[in-house]
């Protein structure tokens, strides 16, 4: 039984979905920094909606107490295609290798505080490639991946201009 819970701490420490938790990030670099203040706490939190995905709810919250809410995309085919391994959030947050970024969108809530991420209106989703070194790396988006079919059925992501992404913050998990 110790075995089976070891193999999944290994499973949630290297792989794309990590457990719910609290975390405080630093700014990793002068750019993060001047975006984000001095700090943010990372909240995720889980709950079972009653089918096979849970709900999982990210806050960012920055050191003068604003909110921002998203949740994960992990519902519909094609916010699972645009997070697969090397695949459009990938490219889109300049990833060159395989990884899997985790795509959230954001929540319209009447709490939600004023964004300090892509301000003055906030971004419409955000990518988050979390490291097992403690790297984090959060991308703000002004806009959602758009798909098309081919003749073959094969569904494709549209190209994703450069221009809608309103943030590229790093950071390191304490």
């Amino acid at each position: 039984m110790r075995l089976v819970f070891s193999a999944l701490a290994i499973v949630l420490a290297l792989g794309g979905c990590a457990a719910p938790g609290t975390w405080v990030l630093t700014p990793a670099d002068a750019a993060t920094a001047m975006t984000s203040g001095e700090r943010l706490t990372m909240t995720r939190a889980a709950s079972e909606t009653g089918g096979e995905d849970p709900l999982i709810l990210l806050t960012l919250t920055s050191a003068d107490g604003r909110a921002m809410r998203f949740e994960e995309a992990n519902h519909t085919p094609h916010d699972l295609h645009a997070q697969s391994a090397g695949g459009p959030l990938a490219q889109a947050m300049g990833l060159l290798g395989n990884e899997q970024p985790t795509l959230f969108h954001a929540r319209a809530e009447a709490s939600q505080s004023a964004p300090f991420i892509c301000a003055p209106g906030g971004p419409v989703s955000i990518g988050i490639l979390e490291t097992v070194d403690g790297d984090v790396r959060i991308v703000g988006l002004r806009q959602g991946f758009e798909f098309e079919t081919a003749a073959d059925g094969a569904v494709e992501a549209l190209p994703f201009s450069p221009d809608q992404i309103c943030a590229r913050l790093r950071f390191q998990r304490n």
